[in-house]
Formats: C-alpha cells, structure tokens, sequence
C-alpha cells in the first residue's frame, strides 16, 4: 500500500451536516466536489482564512443536474452531472487561485480547469433528479485523512458564500 498523507477536498454539501462530523470514505453524504484532491502547504488555520476572506465577497453559483454517467476506471460511480455554468466555473477557478498562493498541489489536475466536470455521485441514501436546481451558497473543507486514517473524512469547516 502506497504511503498516505494530509490532503483535503473542497465541496458544496446538499445535506445539513455540522462541523467536525466524521465519516467513513465509503459513505459520503450528498456534495459536489468544487476542487478535488489536494495538497497544501498552508495549515488549516490559514487555508481557512484565505478561503473565508475571499467567499465573503464571492458570488453565489447555480447549476442544474443532468444526466447520469459513470466514471472510475471501470465505470464503477454512478454521477448525476451538473451543468457548467458560468457561475460555478467562476467559483472553480477562483478557489483555486486562491488555494495556489499556499502550493496547491492537486491529485488529479486533469480535471481541474477546463477538465473541471461538475457531478454529485448518487450515494447509497441521496441522489440528484435531472432538473434539481442547485445552489452553491457555501464552500466545506473535507480532511481526507482524519486522525492519520486514510478510511475517513472529517467535515473542518463551512464557509458562506456571499
């Protein structure tokens, strides 16, 4: 097994979950991922700074769920993809450009930018239905390895959007 270490992810949460809720990696609550996977070399303290200075003047972002499709590499997660729209784009890139300031290091940067495909992944307990109308009104950081346990996420923190 491959060498674990500190990464987070940044989504919009469509569940009412609190701060500092831990879950396991296999069951997600409901989210759409604005940035995927990543390193940083900020702490948490100043990420969350960063992030909160910026959001606090950001607008709001809109999408609307569309088909499902499968990704993974054997097409194995089930996704209802979300529209592009030029709101949610615009919060995309400006999260990122805040993040590179403290070395954003992504996972996958293949599907950051133009590779940016927006989707919420139909979880065992919560789907989107093609026509759902949704709002981006406020941003959490995801801990991907709580506590040094590469099979939980731990919600840090909510930042308002706006």
């Amino acid at each position: 097994m491959g060498q674990f270490t500190q990464k987070y992810t940044i989504v919009q949460l469509f569940e009412d979950i609190e701060e500092g809720y831990v879950y396991p990696s296999t069951s997600w609550p409901l989210h759409s991922t604005v940035v995927d996977t990543f390193a940083i070399k900020w702490s948490i303290d100043e990420m969350v700074t960063k992030l909160t200075d910026a959001l606090k003047h950001h607008a709001t972002a809109n999408s609307e769920a569309g088909d499902d499709r499968f990704f993974g590499e054997n097409g194995q997660v089930q996704v209802v993809l979300l529209d592009r729209t030029e709101s949610l784009i615009k919060l995309h890139l400006d999260v990122l450009t805040i993040l590179e300031d403290g070395g954003l290091a992504l996972n996958d940067p293949q599907f950051a930018r133009d590779g940016f495909l927006p989707h919420a992944t139909i979880q065992k307990h919560a789907r989107l239905d093609k026509g759902n109308e949704m709002r981006f009104t406020a941003l959490s950081i995801i801990d991907m390895f709580p506590n040094e346990d590469p099979y939980m996420r731990k919600v840090l923190k909510t930042i308002k959007i706006g």
